[in-house]
């Protein structure tokens, strides 16, 4: 538990004034003060400059209250974990990206849960850049992403090689053993993911690096599910590129079609994502049997 006079300063950048910081706090504007002025004589500093009637937040005020926003977290955390422990559990949060989230997550939890019933698990399902956020503010334990990441900032491991692919229905495929070629994909009426995104950062990636000029005029739409992608391409609207894992049921029933790269294939590489202050112990044992699972 953070002092009390820290979260007094707290409420006062948050509410903007010592008066309505002391509204929020039940206390007086003299109280609010004295907490202030301890913190500053303690470490030596001030927090705030005087400008006419107001406090504005100094250079060392602002680096003390991201400290303390800092150590808010790891204290919500310990709470979180202590309360679970009790219990005799342990709680995880996984944050994963659309394709991982939705097409090959929930099996490996299905399998994890049943080795681990004392583990509660929760996930959060985001695009790439909003996942490793969570993942910098301790909100999530752990990221699992297929799109591009830092990887001198965080520690991770290569989860596995994911191959994305074309697909279109048989209005659009006739003849699933003929390899489209670069003019015929830069001439397909796409439907695509959000810029953003893992899946559509790769395809973008496969076009440049194989010179496939495709026109922001054969971009139907863009679309954030998956789900409703595959829904517009079997109802013939347009064609798109996702990972052959989020297509092999309607591959199956055949409301699907695919057509190979004559380019060649596009893979991409699936990782998990943590820090140094992730859960090492929990990482490794749901690395160690997803991959076995796999």
């Amino acid at each position: 538990m953070n002092d009390y006079r820290i979260n007094t300063i707290q409420a006062v950048v948050e509410m903007g004034s010592l008066k309505k910081a002391s509204e929020k706090l039940g206390l007086t504007q003299p109280a609010v003060s004295q907490h202030i002025k301890y913190l500053e004589d303690y470490y030596g500093v001030p927090f705030f400059d005087h400008i006419g009637r107001k406090l504005v937040l100094n250079d060392a005020g602002r680096f003390f209250i991201e400290a303390a926003n800092k150590s808010d977290l790891v204290f919500q955390k310990l709470k979180k974990d202590l309360s679970f422990m009790k219990e005799g559990r342990k709680q995880y949060v996984i944050g994963a990206t659309l394709t991982i989230g939705e097409f090959i997550l929930p099996p490996l939890l299905g399998k994890y849960k049943e080795s681990h019933p004392e583990q509660n698990l929760t996930i959060h399902i985001e695009n790439t850049a909003a996942v490793l956020a969570l993942l910098d503010k301790g909100k999530i334990d752990l990221a699992l992403v297929e799109g591009p990441f830092e990887k001198e900032r965080y520690k991770h491991m290569l989860f596995l090689e994911d191959e994305m692919i074309f697909i279109g229905s048989r209005k659009y495929i006739n003849n699933e053993s003929k390899a489209i070629g670069n003019e015929e994909l830069a001439n397909s009426e796409l439907i695509l993911r959000e810029e953003g995104s893992g899946t559509r950062f790769y395809w973008e990636k496969y076009c440049r690096d194989h010179r496939i000029a495709v026109p922001k005029s054969s971009v139907l739409m863009e679309v954030g599910s998956l789900s409703a992608i595959k829904a517009l391409v079997e109802a013939g609207i347009g064609c798109s590129v996702m990972s052959k894992r989020a297509v092999n049921k309607e591959l199956l029933l055949g409301t699907i079609k695919t057509r190979p790269f004559k380019t060649g294939p596009l893979f991409r590489d699936l990782y998990f994502v943590y820090n140094q202050d992730s859960p090492a112990g929990f990482i490794d044992n749901f690395f160690t049997e997803s991959i076995n699972y796999l």
